[in-house]
């Protein structure tokens, strides 16, 4: 049975590399279809323990809510969008400070943290320098505070909360 569920979450996990690939190039040519099937095989196979590693939690899941993820993705973009549009205005006016801070996440997933400051570097104005174990530093283009947990509590509070209900 476990054998059945490992080749099933391979299989699941190889389908949605590459449509995500044809999403990304938007190209449906042969070659490129076939170079993304065989490339996304490829990558299944070397991160498939990365995914689905046994979690603390003995039974293994690497997404709690798949609904919650989707409209995640929704939401980053569209922060993305409105972040711009606030980093143009800041550039052009010369008001600005910017920083590094070093903030703490409650993720305890190690791919929902990464997600997390992959996501914080997504949206413009804020790069995720380094990752290490709970804490992310971050530069900040308009760093509005320098204390630790009000500059935490801006840059990463709307996504850690949905990030935490997806992974746990």
């Amino acid at each position: 049975m476990d054998k059945v569920r490992e080749v099933i979450q391979f299989l699941a996990l190889w389908l949605i590399l590459a449509a995500v690939w044809l999403v990304y190039t938007m190209n449906f040519h042969f070659q490129s279809v076939l170079l993304g099937l065989v490339c996304s095989l490829a990558t299944a196979a070397f991160t498939f323990h990365v995914f689905y590693h046994q979690s603390g939690r003995g039974h293994g899941k690497l997404v709690y809510r798949w609904d919650l993820l989707v409209l995640y993705l929704v939401f980053l973009i569209l922060q993305s969008y409105l972040a711009s549009f606030t980093l143009i205005r800041q550039m052009l006016t010369g008001s600005y400070r910017s920083g590094v801070v070093r903030i703490k996440t409650r993720i305890r997933s190690p791919i929902g943290r990464t997600l997390l400051a992959n996501s914080i570097s997504l949206v413009p104005g804020t790069l995720s320098l380094w990752l290490e174990g709970s804490y992310i530093y971050v530069h900040w283009f308009d760093q509005k505070s320098r204390h630790r947990l009000e500059s935490g509590r801006m840059i990463k509070e709307p996504m850690e909360g949905i990030l935490k209900r997806i992974f746990g």
